[in-house]
């Protein structure tokens, strides 16, 4: 029966489940999420761990992967480069390296997700496209490289295959 404990007969109980807070717990590096919401200006809402981040304290948010195919050198990297104030009344630029994590960009009817186990490797990186009716995503095969640039003025993904094919994920 939907919710009851399965009995082996014996009046003992099956195994012991985990809990369901701790299995909806994110682990990791955490989690970023990125809303445009629009192109023209370019607008949108960055989370990083559930807090926000104001769109004008944002220098950038890059993402670069590059599987080293064609004799390059691997690199899985993700950064924030931020403004924040100083003790003086001014403001400095601070850099945060964003892999481990799950990237995910949200824009334009366009939905790109990246999980990095670890920087600067391909072990246990997935990257995904969109989102299907039924809730999957388009895994990606045969991926040379993938860059994600979004500033104040400006929003760019594009991705290489295997090939040497790049294309523009978003509409133009």
């Amino acid at each position: 029966m939907f919710g009851r404990p399965t009995d082996t007969g014996n009046g003992r109980t099956g195994a012991h489940r985990r809990a369901a807070a701790d299995a909806a717990r994110i682990e990791g590096g955490g989690l970023i999420h990125v809303i445009v919401t629009s192109l023209s200006p370019v607008t949108f809402y960055l989370f990083v761990n559930e807090q926000p981040v104001d769109q004008m304290a944002v220098e950038s948010l890059e993402v670069n992967i590059d599987t080293g195919e064609g004799g390059g050198d691997t690199s899985v990297r993700a950064s924030l480069s931020r403004y924040v104030a100083t003790v003086t009344g001014g403001q400095s630029t601070q850099y945060t390296n964003l892999f481990p994590s799950t990237v995910e960009i949200i824009a334009v009817g366009r939905r790109i997700l990246i999980t990095a186990e670890h920087a600067d490797s391909l072990e246990n990186l997935f990257v995904s496209l969109g989102l299907r009716a039924d809730g999957t995503t388009n895994d990606l095969k045969g991926l040379r490289s993938l860059n994600v640039m979004i500033t104040n003025v400006l929003f760019q993904a594009t991705l290489t295959w295997e090939d040497g094919q790049t294309e523009d994920i978003l509409p133009h």
